[in-house]
């Protein structure tokens, strides 16, 4: 029995480690296990926690239930009630835990951590990634991969990729020898061959490869594995100074900190790192081209929570910057940090150990970024720390990063609004009712992010004099809160507003988004029944808004409606010709605006128009060269869609993939189609849902693959020969003139009589997903029916859904050789499974 190991580990889980130096791809070779699909299939639970230097047995408890919860478990801080959780998420479950960087040999700290893992399934297993042969021991290890760098012409083959990019070796013939012995510095290294390869492949110069060849760093090289040199070359080799403090910013926080790319970039532009470029640059801007410098460099990678848009720098790299980062930086994470620097410019402190800055802010003259984590405090402790955080606040007056990480705060502490300097503050786990007058002092104030506790409160206005705030850049505030800042045209600076309310009250008029050009992103103005004259919309000067990239126009429904006026308020609203997506919702006008009649928004991709009640007659949407989806919803009056909705062009609706038609109850005809590639050629999915009055002779495109239709319980199917697929007993899908028929990936029907009667067996070839929905006449399969099912040879999944009347499922399943889901949901007389199996 290996050491460490009891015969109950053995009989349930077993413990697999990955050893091997720093940066030889230990976490890559974890990762690829972790997201492998096969990895999905055989394990019930999959768990990813990143340890490090500290065995830290609650806070690791902690990670996992946050990740099998998928929630926050915070307020749990004993650690027996935490154990008690896990054991019953993992409780005859078989799991993957894999514990990555795991540095500490201490027996006991394993020994508690594993105690729910016994009462998982048998065959769970733990992965272990560590440099340290002793501590796969140490866990009982069942068996150990020992990974070494890579040799030789392997490496080379890989460091080649790294420093050339797209660049063709051969016809950089002096280059490759240089490159050739700087890959032999590297030990095998594939951290260190993406590093540095980062660095020569921007420049490719014999003078700059050769300065990184010669670089005196290469004599720091302490022992033979050692990749150090070659990590702090890339840094030296950043091409900006502003990108080197945005690289050393990274040793503010722990190892294995998640992070997210617009978060960071607000961060390092309130420390000024951030200057705007030529040609009128955003500081944004920069800071985004030196993320994705630093990322394409290998400087940080895609987080290993398989949450996507989060980031996290390699422990190696992390070393680095804390090796950069001399006296400016320093974090108080436990009761063994050591004491915070006089000269100290940015500090992360534990909410625990918020006593030693105490103690050490009056001396802190020029701290600029103070991030209190209090993700492992309990809710006690939490009460008695907010005295505690307003007298620290009140010493230190020269803050620009405020950031409670993990905190939950009641009220915001009032010496806040006495920090001038202030330009971020961060508070995502508050828990406010009313955000403080004080705040509309904070005039240099570029970016807030809170989050108010309860939605009864969401309605009531932020301080008045939040348009006094003129630098701000950046509100992560709920958008209805937003909405109820009066003069809100005043923020000119503002990057994103998602939400306008428009009212009759001064000050909250549309002429506010006159001078907010700036804005991106998505914009939503509702209650545009309220809206003033035709001029007042024009004011709004829509059409500067050249970085929005989504326009959503709302009407209400209140007291009488004025169709011309909703004609004159659309018309006025045009926007600028670069938006890519338009819903209009609501909007009771008769008729289309003159800028979609014509290709001034030839960018959309996607449009939705729903609920425009008396729209009679369709704009010529085809005519838009890259629409990709189009949704048209509850347009009652809309009776005939003719030729003029194709538009001019000799290719209608060239790009578009998405297709929509819902409850358009009085649509009875859709003429001016003729089976031609010309129309529809990249048309994917197209779902027709309650149009009810539909009737006449349509074209099914060929490149189909998904077809949804819903229709009423009275439609009779009738059968009708190849090439007629028929939808109801009035609406005929044809296909193409070549006799080709579409090859149908998904298809969700409410009668089964489709399958057998209308789609021919060419069209269900591919079919991988069907879903039979509503089928309320449906109580058995009949001996045709059953055939037809047994011909569905690529089905891997089969739904049955509100099905009342449904006794049995189909006799035998298991002639549906990839089937691998049978879903049954709302078929209450279901008893039994079918009679051959599944």
């Amino acid at each position: 029995m290996p050491d460490g190991s009891s015969r109950s580990d053995i009989e349930r889980f077993s413990v697999v480690s990955i050893v091997g130096i720093g940066g030889v791809g230990k976490t890559t070779v974890a990762q690829c296990v972790y997201n492998d699909s096969r990895i999905d299939d055989h394990f019930d639970v999959k768990l990813w926690v990143c340890v490090s230097e500290k065995f830290d047995v609650r806070r690791l408890t902690t990670k996992m239930l946050e990740s099998v919860c998928r929630d926050s478990r915070h307020h749990l801080t004993n650690l027996d009630t935490l154990q008690e959780i896990l054991k019953d998420k993992l409780k005859d479950k078989q799991f993957l835990i894999v514990l990555d960087d795991v540095w500490n040999e201490v027996r006991s700290g394993w020994e508690t951590l594993r105690k729910p893992f016994h009462f998982g399934k048998k065959g769970s297993r733990v992965l272990v990634t560590s440099r340290i042969p002793m501590v796969a021991k140490n866990m009982g290890t069942r068996a150990t991969v020992i990974l070494k760098g890579l040799k030789g012409a392997d490496y080379w083959k890989f460091f080649e990729r790294c420093a050339f990019g797209d660049a063709n070796p051969d016809d950089h013939l002096k280059l490759k020898l240089i490159g050739e012995r700087i890959a032999n510095k590297l030990v095998g290294s594939p951290l260190a061959a993406k590093t540095v390869g980062g660095a020569l492949k921007s420049k490719l110069e014999e003078e700059h490869w050769r300065s990184i060849m010669e670089s005196k760093l290469w004599q720091m090289q302490q022992k033979e594995d050692d990749i150090f040199p070659a990590l702090r070359l890339s840094y030296e080799h950043l091409p900006t100074s502003g990108l080197k403090q945005c690289f050393v910013y990274f040793s503010l926080f722990p190892k294995n900190y998640c992070f997210e790319k617009d978060r960071l970039v607000r961060m390092w532009m309130a420390q000024g790192f951030l200057q705007p470029g030529e040609q009128g640059r955003r500081p944004e801007d920069v800071g985004e081209d030196y993320f994705d410098e630093l990322l394409h460099r290998s400087f940080f990678q895609d987080s290993l929570n398989g949450q996507s848009g989060q980031y996290v720098v390699h422990d190696l790299l992390h070393q680095l910057a804390e090796s950069l980062s001399a006296h400016e930086y320093c974090r108080v994470e436990d009761d063994e940090s050591e004491e915070i620097p006089d000269r100290v410019r940015h500090v992360y402190v534990s909410a625990s150990n918020l006593a030693k800055l105490y103690e050490t802010a009056p001396k802190l003259k020029i701290l600029r970024s103070l991030v209190v984590n209090g993700s492992l405090l309990d809710t006690v402790a939490k009460s008695k720390l907010m005295d505690f955080i307003k007298v620290t606040l009140k010493r230190l007056k020269r803050l620009r990063v405020i950031v409670f990480d993990g905190l939950a705060l009641d009220v915001l502490p009032e010496s806040i609004g006495h920090m001038r300097h202030l330009r971020y503050l961060e508070v995502p786990g508050g828990q406010f009712i009313d955000l403080p007058k004080w705040i509309c002092r904070l005039y240099q104030l570029q970016g807030l992010s809170l989050q108010f506790c309860s939605p009864l409160h969401l309605g009531r206005p932020l301080p008045r004099g939040m348009h006094r705030l003129v630098n701000m850049r950046y509100l992560n505030i709920n958008p209805e809160k937003v909405s109820t800042i009066i003069e809100i045209g005043k923020l000119r600076s503002l990057q994103e507003l998602r939400e306008f309310h428009v009212r009759k009250t001064k000050g909250y008029e549309l002429g506010q988004l006159r001078d907010m050009r700036q804005l991106r992103g998505q914009l939503s103005i509702m209650n545009l029944d309220m809206a003033g004259s035709a001029s007042d919309c024009r004011a709004a000067e829509l059409d500067n808004k050249e970085h929005l990239s989504a326009l959503h126009l709302y009407w209400g429904q209140l007291g009488r409606i004025d169709n011309d006026k909703h004609e004159e308020v659309l018309e006025a609203l045009r926007p600028h010709c670069n938006l890519t997506e338009l819903r209009i919702i609501g909007y009771m006008g008769t008729k289309s605006p003159s800028w979609l009649e014509t290709s001034w928004l030839s960018n959309l991709e996607h449009i939705e128009l729903e609920g425009c009640q008396s729209w009679e007659v369709l704009p010529p949407l085809g005519q838009l060269p890259f629409l990709k989806i189009l949704h048209l919803k509850s347009l009652k009056l809309v009776k005939h869609i003719c030729s003029g909705f194709y538009g001019g062009h000799r290719i209608a609706f060239p790009l578009l993939e998405e297709l929509l038609f819902s409850d358009m109850g009085e649509w009875r005809q859709w003429s001016g189609v003729k089976a031609s590639s010309q129309l529809f050629p990249c048309l994917r999915r197209l779902q027709i849902d309650r149009c009810h009055k539909l009737r006449g002779s349509l074209v099914l495109p060929t490149v189909l693959e998904r077809l949804h239709v819903v229709l009423s319980d009275d439609v009779t199917w009738e059968s009708y020969k190849k090439p007629h697929v028929v939808l109801s007993d009035d609406v005929i899908w044809e296909s193409s003139e070549t006799n080709d028929v579409p090859a149908i990936l998904k298809l969700s029907i409410d009668n089964i009589s489709l399958l057998t009667d209308c789609l021919p067996a060419e069209c269900l070839a591919s079919l991988y997903r069907l879903d039979v929905v509503y089928c309320s006449s449906l109580e058995s399969f009949t001996d045709e029916q059953e055939k037809w099912l047994h011909r569905l040879s690529s089905l891997e999944e089969l739904r049955f859904s509100d099905c009342d009347n449904l006794t049995r499922l189909p006799t035998d399943l298991s002639s549906l050789a990839l089937l691998k889901t049978l879903h049954i949901e709302g078929c209450p007389k279901i008893d039994s499974q079918p009679e051959k199996g599944i």
